[in-house]
Parts: C-alpha cells; structure tokens; sequence
C-alpha cells in the first residue's frame, strides 16, 4: 500500500537500508535497535510490531530509494487463534 499524501500527526516506524547487507528499524533518526538486521524480512517484522504497539505507520525503504508505506490498520496481529 502507498500513499503519498499522510497526516503530519502519524508516527513512522522506518525500515532502512543499513551499512553493507543490513537493515534496521528506525522512528524519525533514531535508530529503535541496537543490533541490525541481516534479512530485510527480520527487521520488517520487528519494525511491524513497534509500529503495532505504538499505533505507527510502518515505511519500508528499498534499497533504490523506493518507499513503501504500510498503514496502522494493515499491522494488526490475531486476537485469537480460534
């Protein structure tokens, strides 16, 4: 999902390309963790539940400078595995 225009009051959770392979999550120029990823898919998942628990939109960058915006509604996990 991508959106060009958003509301300046939304929180982003940020996937970006790191230095050599990695990824990292990160909320404006922050980095959120320590360590980085090595797999874009592991950082993504790590960035889609803080971007959950604090109601944010989760960015995903690409490594040729495409963005890719995931909006709070599409983050949701089950409630129950019924």
């Amino acid at each position: 999902m991508t959106h060009d225009h958003v509301e300046a009051s939304v929180r982003e959770i940020h996937v970006v390309h790191g230095p050599g392979e990695s990824w990292r999550v990160r909320e404006g120029g922050q980095i959120l963790a320590s360590s980085s990823y090595r797999l874009r898919a592991h950082a993504m998942a790590f960035a889609r539940a803080v971007a959950f628990q604090v109601h944010a939109d989760m960015i995903v960058h690409d490594r040729s400078g495409g963005r890719t915006r995931h909006g709070r509604a599409s983050l949701s996990y089950p409630t129950s595995l019924d």
